[in-house]
């Protein structure tokens, strides 16, 4: 099957992310230059900061076909897990392309592209939230069973561990004050507000 020609009005936006040191600046501009940009964002932040708003900037402007173009992956990720993110959560619901120009991962990567080769970084990135998506949802499943099963056989109430935290962060949405949800777990109402002293839910709703 051919591939899909881009949109006519299609643009591809370099970006170039530039560490507080500068050292590889000059090597980013040539390679984005010479990769066909219609425009370049450079932007100068800490490796160590998490925020680029220039970055997020250029990804909210692009439309779907448009390319944005970075020289490595590094430039908009600090980690595989964070590059992940970004594919799933900001470039594939926008139709937007991802060209890296250097690296193991060289070469255009298309959310919607027709081969596997195009688009396996996104298929990879979808699995990988819908992996999260699902422990997030064991482990909550799990921080409810163990909480009953304490509440089920009597004693002391149930310690608010990570996993009964997890479990009542989800519930909320659903409606409930925290003093019905720490009755049903088994879980002092008192000791439940201590947990969640750093939480929104930590002020009482009954």
């Amino acid at each position: 099957m051919s591939e899909p020609a881009a949109p006519s009005n299609a643009i591809r936006v370099g970006y170039a992310r530039v560490s507080t040191r500068g050292r590889d600046h000059v090597a980013q501009l040539e390679l984005l230059k010479a990769a066909d940009c219609g425009d370049i964002v450079e932007e100068t932040v800490s490796t160590r900061r998490k925020d680029r708003p220039k970055l997020q900037a250029t990804v909210s402007a692009l439309k779907p076909g448009d390319t944005l173009v970075i020289a490595k992956p590094d430039r908009v990720a600090r980690s595989v897990r964070e590059l992940l993110v970004f594919l799933e959560d900001e470039l594939a619901p926008r139709g937007v392309n991802l060209h890296i120009l250097t690296g193991i991962c060289a070469g255009i990567h298309r959310p919607a592209g027709q081969s596997i080769g195009d688009k396996m970084l996104f298929l990879v990135a979808a699995t990988a939230a819908e992996m999260e998506r699902d422990l997030i949802s064991e482990r909550t499943n799990e921080g409810l069973d163990a909480a009953r099963a304490a509440a089920r056989f009597g004693g002391r109430p149930a310690k608010v561990t990570d996993d009964v935290l997890a479990a009542v962060r989800a519930r909320p949405g659903r409606g409930q004050p925290v003093t019905q949800i720490a009755r049903e777990l088994g879980v002092g109402r008192s000791t439940l507000y201590r947990g969640l002293e750093d939480d929104d839910l930590a002020s009482p709703t009954a």
